[in-house]
């Protein structure tokens, strides 16, 4: 037996262990998945038919078996080419868009067909003599420069979305379709198979599948439905095909405030049984968990999210028994549904994210709400304010203010907090958690970081203030921040720019957008490494979680100012729990929103360590801040 034969059988075990593999794990219901499926298919078949065609070959089978099996072979090898060509469309949302080109293309590859599997009775594309050998005819040239025009054409498709995706992977496309041309050239000039070539192909496309996202990565660990990563990329392709698309969602209130109630595992019970409700009452919808309280399932027609609201109100229990534990939830529903609420994705995606949100008055339990015209604005004033952050950026026109914290060792202002300021086209400031949040989703939060950072650091120069009394400067940090892999060189850099030890500073982060912890983990402790210090903010907002006290690099934890004022009023006692926790963990507290003697006192008599808030100032420009800070610390001008 020849070592062709031997090449293509462990091709052929190859592409069915990657084919295999593949089928079996769960995939997105989208065309880019269903295209890549096929192509392997078709793939592993050319394979299998080839090595039957070779062991015909070899044991002298009669010349029409032999043509029967050849044909086969060219014409499973040929529909991998359309398959390829089909999955390209696929990757870049333009398979068969128009009518037009999906008959043409179903007409080339129906001709194509007839020709291919009429040849052992027609001699159409080769023919084969008695001594078994094969005579290729003008029409089997025409039809590897019909598939070399296929693969250019790919190619032409691909380099018009460049833009759109990494070097990298065009580069594996590159290979890819190099290794498809060089095979073309092969079986058109050349009589004689090289079985080898089969492997090449095969480990080209075992490293094209080893690149390609995991289908784990679109689906949510906590409940098992597809996870917001996979609901964006099939709501994204849908609406690029232009297909009719309604969406329902279904968001859990106070999800937050339970989560802080009954614990996550808890919580993570009632998320798994309401995705299994969702699931039975779907009647053919897709169910994505695209936020911690919030699932959403993709129909084709809008009646049958009205259909599928009146299923899950039915269905969807109030009170949840889990554990011995009685959770009480009540729901909010919304719709939204293309092209009848909009054609531009990213405003309907917007929409979206507008449901899965805390907006306590428009959450209305029960209600099937439309996002159709209440949430434009909403959507527009982001727009809005995206665009006046870039021109921040570029002007270097952002405002800082600077509020003190006190020490209740030194009896006298220590820190102080930056906190930025940004003004709409009519000269008002911005909600600073708004426009940090959308800074966040345009990507412009790490420029827009960095120039908080230069600003303050400037301003501690400028001013003298470790000579005021002022031993940190705390600046907030964003964990989107903490994913860019440069910035605690960056902000080093910037610190030494303006003479300021990284000793000096202290950087808070927020825990509510958690999205990667461990990459938040390991900036905090290479930036510990600097000599930074590093605060955990606004605990005890409805997502802090106990967890990331003990487990996050952090040297101080901020109490948010929401638990200081319920303390104060008699409506819970977490503080007493909590503060000797944070204390044995041996971080230092910080108590925000202090207003009144009462707040100090009780602050005072947890053993808390510093207090901010407008019991001694609100936030203050630069000029104002340092005559506040000269008089309160007992400095004469």
């Amino acid at each position: 037996m020849s070592n062709s034969i031997h090449y293509e059988l462990a091709a052929t075990g190859f592409f069915a262990l990657l084919f295999f593999i593949d089928l079996l794990k769960r995939q997105l219901p989208s065309k880019r998945t269903g295209a890549f499926q096929f192509m392997l298919c078709v793939m592993m078949l050319a394979s299998f038919f080839k090595v039957d065609s070779d062991l015909s070959r070899y044991y002298g089978e009669s010349s029409m078996i032999n043509a029967i099996m050849q044909a086969i072979t060219l014409y499973c090898e040929t529909l991998c080419f359309f398959a390829f060509y089909a999955y390209i469309q696929a990757f870049t949302h333009s398979l068969w868009k128009k009518k037009i080109q999906f008959r043409v293309d179903i007409t080339i590859f129906a001709i194509v067909s007839v020709l291919v599997l009429s040849t052992p009775w027609t001699g159409f594309c080769f023919r084969i003599d008695k001594n078994g050998d094969i005579h290729r005819t003008m029409l089997f040239a025409a039809l590897g420069v019909l598939i070399l025009l296929l693969i250019v054409h790919s190619a032409i498709i691909l380099w018009k979305s460049r833009r759109e995706y990494t070097v990298y992977r065009m580069l594996l496309f590159a290979i890819l379709m190099t290794g498809f041309l060089i095979s073309i050239l092969v079986k058109v000039f050349y009589t004689t198979h090289f079985g080898i070539f089969s492997l090449y192909i095969v480990f080209i496309m075992y490293a094209f599948y080893l690149s390609l996202q995991s289908p784990d990565f679109y689906v949510d660990n906590a409940t098992g439905a597809f996870n917001r990563n996979g609901f964006l990329k099939v709501f994204r392709e849908r609406i690029s095909y232009q297909k009719e698309t309604a969406c329902f969602l279904v968001r859990v209130r106070n999800f937050s405030s339970m989560n802080q109630m009954y614990g996550e595992d808890v919580l993570q019970e009632v998320q798994i049984k309401i995705r299994n409700i969702l699931e039975e009452t779907a009647d053919g919808g897709t169910v994505y968990h695209i936020g911690s309280s919030t699932f959403a399932v993709v129909f084709d027609a809008e009646q049958d999210v009205k259909d599928m609201y009146e299923r899950t109100k039915a269905s969807l229990p109030v009170v949840w028994n889990v554990n011995d534990e009685m959770v009480n939830h009540e729901y909010s529903y919304y719709t939204v549904c293309y092209p009848a609420d909009g054609e531009d994705v990213e405003e309907l995606i917007q929409r979206i994210h507008y449901a899965r949100s805390d907006h306590e008055n428009h959450h209305k339990p029960g209600e099937l709400i439309s996002l159709r015209h209440d949430t434009v604005a909403a959507s527009e004033y982001k727009k809005e304010v995206a665009h006046l952050i870039e021109e921040a950026i570029m002007d270097n026109s952002l405002e800082l203010n600077f509020q003190p914290i006190y020490s209740f060792e030194k009896e006298k202002i220590t820190s102080l907090e930056v906190l930025s300021r940004l003004k709409d086209k009519d000269k008002k400031y911005i909600n600073p958690e708004f426009f940090i949040h959308v800074a966040e989703e345009s990507h412009t939060i790490i420029p827009l970081g960095e120039q908080i950072f230069r600003k303050a650091c400037l301003f501690a120069s400028q001013n003298c203030i470790f000579e005021l009394g002022i031993e940190d400067i705390n600046i907030n940090l964003s964990p989107a921040q903490c994913r860019y892999e440069g910035l605690t060189e960056n902000l080093v850099n910037i610190a030494k720019e303006y003479g300021i030890p990284m000793e000096k500073i202290h950087l808070e982060i927020t825990e509510s957008e958690f999205v990667d912890k461990e990459a938040v983990s390991r900036t905090l402790l290479r930036l510990k490494k600097t000599g930074a210090k590093v605060a955990l903010d606004d605990f005890g907002t409805g997502s802090s979680m106990l967890s990331n006290i003990l487990e996050l690099p952090v040297d101080f934890v901020k109490i948010d100012k929401s638990l200081v004022w319920s303390f104060a009023e008699g409506k819970n006692q977490f503080l007493n729990d909590l503060m000797p926790l944070i204390r044995a963990e041996g971080k230092k507290i910080i108590a925000e929103g202090i207003e009144t003697e009462e707040h100090i006192e009780i602050i005072k008599k947890l053993q808390g360590d510093f207090l901010q808030g407008y019991y001694f100032s609100k936030p203050l420009p630069e000029d104002q801040f340092i005559k506040y800070l000269k008089r309160f610390n007992k400095q004469r001008p």
